[in-house]
């Protein structure tokens, strides 16, 4: 019965198709300039390409160009007569007159596909230079490979594409809100100020100028780099206009992502190029190894820059060595401002920027914040979608995105339920990291609870088990701690490079392929003098990918973090030797993130001191409450440690005490701004969040409120955060962590006066002499009116 009714279908098929064959051959032979099938075919796909594709209303014409032509014929009978060509034995005469009837069709279709090839490549010339461009910048940054990892199907993780894991990044004001007058102080406002997204400020671009000059600060890993992918890649693709991002009002901007640590030589040089030049020969000259592009026209980034269709984005000035930071800064700020129309963005590590960007800075600047629990959830989620459907060859179904997500609550869960792992999850590259290792883990082991731990969970993985999942044997056999030895005194090699200011190969980040193997022959000869240093450094290349190969022979580590890691871990392993070295680079701000890594790995208890000895108080701070939070610390540890907090608190209120001791008013509330959002984690430019001072450390509070109340009482005022709690509660202020009424305070902003602009009218004799007038906390209030209240509950709870 099945055969049969299989033999009616293909039949009733066979004679409908050959009806209409017949009556195409009995019609009037066409004119001679009727053009043939394969032309036909082409003259489609290229009017379809060059309207932009099919999409949208261009499917209707593309449907009616398809209709016109013999194309239906030709796949109807190709499709048709494959069917038939291998139905039941019982169809074979059928199938061979099949084949004799459409033999000439099935030709011509078979040539005109073969020719569709060939015009794919012809589409490809058609595009105008600017799209040619445009696509060959998607295609630089559509991956999201920041721990270099590869998509590869024998792995347990995959790198996956950007599109399909970023997660919109929320910046906090800092210059920018400052300039403001906000007079109407609602938690609308406040809100509003505290978080923005990228395209927020990209929308507002056209009524507020100094948005045209952005510089974004944030410490490696907060997701500076991909932030900038992530612009250039939707703006190469032109989906700034499309889906989700619809609702934001941007300009038409054509995209260039220069990264600063490749091409800084070119900026440093005795007659650098300018900025078109720079585009043109240097950035367009590294895309043509994606693609072939043809002749840039002439003056064509110059057009592009003083019309202000540019969006040029230069990442990471940190990766700058620190001697020709200053050289490029002032390159940077001059070709800003030859193109006052155009959009720039700048990225930095914090120390690099406010210390060595000597030049005129950005009109506008901001930090990326951590992740907040929403952006962790989606991060995951997302990311746990991916690796699963790429284990399963791209099946994107029901049951895969629920295996999924069972994942990553899990992984979710374990975070939540542990405050260390939530402190690093805020940030995206240590997120990253504990999905890596999470996934790798199948037995379900728990997370590392350090970041050093965490790095060194990623080392084994990458060093060991990711060349057992390839089936692949290093070279280096007797074990991963040799492996990852060689690779220690290389990363501890780069930064020597950046203390002392070496510029003779391409920077502290990267080294030359012939550098590199050198450094690498004399470790390996420690350690085996058998293996090559060439087929080493393919394996580590190719297997572990902590090392990448950049243009020209130049290498790095996949992330500088991991070069800081590697460094820290080979000056612990180098003993006293290495305890000398990093004493001496205590003060070189390149260095700062590797001496934190140092720091977890051993008892800090001499680093502090050696710290405090070199008036590197802050350092000190820094170093001291990282190891206060750890758990693993011995007896002789925690005396130890204990023993160095009074030193570092009196040494990090010595300026705030000489300040105030010299009636030095303004610059005492500058210091108290910074001793308070340090004490929060931050750096000197970022604003408090509502958590921040809800949670403010007690001690800090009654430190620096004791100093504003003993020193202003000396010189006869009265000042300090107890007194303005006091006044903040007659004017009907609640200590509950509630936001108050506009009366209450607008009441309090003139029984304190408040309600002077601040630092020019603030310091005045007779504001001075008002009650509770100072500390105003370095003017970071001015917008930011509701922490104030939420700091006087806390205040209440510290029981001050």
């Amino acid at each position: 019965m099945l055969v049969f009714s299989s033999y009616q279908f293909i039949l009733s098929v066979y004679n409908a198709v050959t009806a209409i064959a017949l009556s195409t051959m009995t019609q009037e032979p066409e004119s001679k300039s009727k053009p043939s099938l394969e032309e036909q075919i082409t003259d489609i796909v290229l009017k379809t390409v060059k309207t932009g594709g099919i999409a949208g209303g261009g499917i209707g014409a593309f449907w009616q160009l398809f209709m016109a032509s013999d194309i239906p014929k030709a796949i109807a009978s190709m499709v048709i007569g494959a069917g038939i060509s291998y139905g039941a034995a019982l169809l074979q005469p059928i199938h061979e007159g099949n084949k004799k009837r459409f033999k000439g069709l099935g030709e011509s279709a078979d040539r005109g596909i073969e020719k569709l090839g060939e015009n794919v490549t012809e589409s490809w010339r058609s595009l105008g230079f600017t799209e040619k461009y445009l696509k060959c910048q998607e295609w630089d940054c559509h991956e999201d490979n920041v721990v270099g990892m590869r998509e590869e199907d024998d792995l347990p993780v995959n790198s996956p594409l950007l599109r399909e894991v970023f997660v919109p990044l929320e910046l906090s004001a800092d210059s920018l809100t400052r300039g403001y007058e906000f007079r109407d102080r609602s938690k609308k406002q406040e809100e509003a100020c505290e978080q923005l997204q990228i395209w927020q400020l990209l929308e507002r671009v056209r009524e507020d100028n100094r948005l045209r000059q952005i510089a974004i600060r944030a410490w490696g890993g907060y997701g500076k780099s991909t932030l900038l992918k992530h612009l250039a890649y939707i703006y190469s693709r032109q989906e700034y206009c499309k889906g989700s991002y619809r609702k934001y009002q941007v300009p038409n901007l054509i995209p260039f992502l220069l990264i600063l640590g490749s091409c800084w030589k070119e900026l440093t040089k005795d007659n650098p190029p300018k900025l078109p030049e720079l585009l043109t020969n240097y950035h367009i000259g590294r895309l043509t190894k994606i693609k072939p592009l043809d002749s840039v026209p002439n003056n064509w980034a110059l057009s592009i820059l003083k019309r202000g269709d540019a969006l040029v984005m230069f990442d990471g000035f940190d990766e700058v060595p620190p001697a020709e930071r200053a050289k490029v800064s002032t390159w940077l700020s001059d070709e800003m401002r030859q193109y006052p129309e155009s959009v720039f963005i700048l990225t930095s590590r914090p120390t690099a920027y406010s210390e060595d960007y000597t030049a005129r800075k950005p009109t506008a600047s901001f930090w990326i914040q951590d992740f907040n629990p929403e952006q962790r959830k989606q991060f995951v989620e997302q990311w746990y979608i991916c690796q699963e459907r790429y284990a399963r060859g791209g099946r994107n179904t029901p049951d895969v995105e629920a295996k999924a997500k069972d994942k990553a609550q899990k992984l979710l869960a374990q975070i939540d339920a542990r405050p260390e792992l939530k402190d690093l999850a805020g940030n995206a590259l240590l997120l990253n990291m504990m999905a890596r290792f999470h996934r790798d883990n199948k037995q379900g082991a728990e997370l590392p609870q350090r970041k050093v731990e965490l790095y060194q969970d990623i080392c084994e993985l990458q060093l060991g088990r990711r060349a057992k999942a390839k089936g692949i044997d290093y070279l280096l056999l007797n074990s991963i701690s040799d492996r990852q030895q060689v690779l220690q005194n290389l990363a501890l090699r780069m930064m020597v490079g950046a203390a002392k200011n070496i510029n003779d190969t391409e920077g502290f980040k990267l080294i030359r392929k012939d550098n590199l193997l050198q450094v690498l022959k004399v470790s390996l000869a420690k350690i085996d003098p058998d293996v090559n240093a060439q087929e080493f450094l393919d394996q580590i290349e190719q297997v572990s990918e902590l090392l990448v190969k950049r243009d020209g022979n130049i290498y790095q580590f996949s992330h500088l973090s991991f070069q800081e890691f590697l460094a820290a871990a080979e000056i612990v392993r180098l003993r006293e030797e290495g305890e000398k070295l990093i004493f001496k680079c205590l003060g070189v701000s390149a260095w700062k993130d590797l001496i934190l890594f140092y720091a977890g790995l051993v008892n800090p208890t001499k680093l502090i001191q050696e710290s405090l000895k070199q008036n590197q108080s802050d350092l000190a701070y820094l170093i001291y409450k990282q190891t206060e939070k750890r758990l693993n610390l011995s007896i002789v540890e925690q005396k130890a440690l204990e023993g160095v907090k009074q030193s570092v608190t009196n040494s990090r209120y010595q300026k705030l005490e000489a300040y105030l001791e010299n009636k030095q008013w303004y610059e005492a509330d500058q210091e108290t701004y910074k001793l308070m959002i340090t004490a929060v984690g931050k750096e000197d430019g970022q604003w408090f969040s509502a958590k921040d001072l809800k949670e403010f450390p007690c001690d800090e509070l009654l430190a620096i409120n004791k100093l504003w109340v003993e020193y202003s009482k000396k010189h006869g005022f009265e000042f300090g955060f107890s007194l303005q709690k006091q006044i903040y509660v007659e004017c009907g202020g609640k200590l509950d962590f509630s936001y108050p009424s506009s009366e209450t305070w607008e009441k309090f902003y003139k029984e304190t006066a408040w309600n002077v602009s601040y630092p020019n009218q603030f310091f005045e004799k007779n504001f001075m002499c008002v009650k509770g007038h100072l500390p105003y906390w370095g003017g970071e209030f001015v917008v930011n009116w509701g922490s104030v209240v939420l700091f006087f509950s806390r205040i209440k709870t510290c029981e001050l």
